[in-house]
């Protein structure tokens, strides 16, 4: 009896083995193939996903460049180079119903060492800055591009205010007895200016940016800021403004200095980024 019950027993785990599926060939190529086409799935996912996020990057960059475009487009300069080659000894009011009467324009000083007219060079950076700053994408105005024409400094300034100009530059060069005094400064009304006072802020602003900036661009000394209420064209100014002293022709070295074409880049540059750090600011 013993010996045909574990017969039984082993008889019925011999068909119960035997008929146990194995796994088919084709099943596990067809797991496989699910494996395969998921790997692909997620790869194509993540290949979608990388995608887009490149596009939206791409997208937001180009968004940033346009908005920076149009923020550039926005902003009128107006940059006058100082003098003319001849001047004009005729009287114009010294601000506007003022009973003080100065002369409309002068020609400028002259190199002590090159012996290069002030007008000349004034030009020469003037149009400078203007390629930089159009490369930028800024609008600009000048006051003068040749040397053969009568503009007062009244004239020059009726020209930035109706220009609505965010930024009046006026690029001059110094002449003074002293031959051993060198340097770069700029200048602005005073708070109390009887005509545009309520300009002092913005201006005085605008003079350190511009001073700040052409210093360190060229290594020149600083003579600071010098506020006065003595200039025709400040004061008939409605818009920022400052005028900048880039060197003193009266002083053979820093004279020689600003005939150089890599000086003169350097002070076009830092003139420059003075009135986009300004701008930007």
């Amino acid at each position: 009896m013993s010996v045909l019950l574990c017969g039984s027993v082993l008889a019925l785990l011999a068909v119960l083995f035997l008929n146990t599926p194995e796994e088919s060939p084709k099943r596990i190529n067809r797991q496989q193939s699910v494996t395969e086409n998921t790997q692909e799935k997620t790869k194509e996912t993540q290949e979608t996903r990388e995608t887009q996020e490149t596009q939206d990057t791409q997208e937001t960059q180009d968004t940033q460049e346009t908005q920076d475009t149009q923020k550039t487009e926005s902003y009128v300069v107006v940059i006058d180079a100082g003098h003319q080659r001849h001047g004009n000894s005729e009287l114009e009011p010294n601000g506007p119903g003022s009973s003080e009467m100065k002369k409309k324009v002068s020609s400028g000083t002259e190199g002590v060492a090159t012996k290069v007219p002030e007008y000349e060079l004034n030009l020469v950076l003037a149009k400078k800055v203007q390629a930089i700053l159009e490369e930028k994408g800024y609008q600009v105005i000048m006051t003068r591009t040749e040397h053969d024409v009568d503009i007062s400094n009244v004239e020059r300034a009726k020209i930035a205010n109706e220009a609505k100009a965010d930024a009046f530059i006026r690029i001059h060069a110094n002449g003074v007895d002293d031959s051993s005094k060198q340097g770069a400064f700029t200048i602005c009304q005073t708070p109390h200016n009887p005509y545009n006072g309520s300009l002092y802020s913005v201006c005085r602003k605008f003079s350190e940016c511009v001073l700040d900036e052409f210093i360190a661009e060229t290594g020149a000394r600083r003579q600071d800021i010098w506020e006065t209420d003595t200039m025709t064209g400040i004061n008939w100014c409605e818009v920022p403004t400052t005028l900048i002293e880039v060197g003193y022709m009266s002083n053979a070295e820093e004279d020689r200095l600003m005939q150089t074409e890599e000086y003169q880049d350097k002070m076009a540059s830092g003139i420059a980024k003075g009135i986009v750090k300004f701008l930007e600011e």
